[in-house]
C-alpha cells in the first residue's frame, strides 16, 4: 500500500502583533482539527507554548522545532487522517 504525502499548507506568522497571530493559530488549529497538515513559523516563544496544549485539547497533533531563520517551525495534522486520504 502505497501512502500518499498530505500538502503542507505553510502559514508564516511573522512579526503580527500577538492577538492577530493568536487568530490565525486558532483559525489554523480549526483546520488541523478538519483534516489539513499546516506548516507554522514564528520568531516569538510565547507561540509554542500556546499552540501545544491548544492543539491537544482539539485533537489536533502538534510538533516544533528551532529553526535558526524563523524562530520556530510548528506542525499541526489531525490525529488521524481523513479516510478519504487513508
Amino acid at each position: 500500500m502505497n501512502e500518499v504525502e498530505p500538502t503542507v499548507t505553510e502559514i508564516a506568522l511573522g512579526a503580527q502583533p500577538l492577538p492577530a497571530i493568536l487568530d490565525a493559530i486558532e483559525d489554523a488549529i480549526v483546520r488541523a482539527a478538519g483534516g489539513e497538515v499546516l506548516e507554522l513559523t514564528t520568531e516569538h516563544d510565547v507561540v509554542v507554548k500556546y499552540v501545544l496544549p491548544t492543539a491537544a485539547m482539539r485533537s489536533v497533533r502538534a510538533a516544533f522545532r528551532k529553526d535558526g531563520e524563523s524562530g520556530w517551525r510548528l506542525t499541526l495534522r489531525p490525529r488521524s487522517l481523513p479516510k478519504s486520504e487513508q
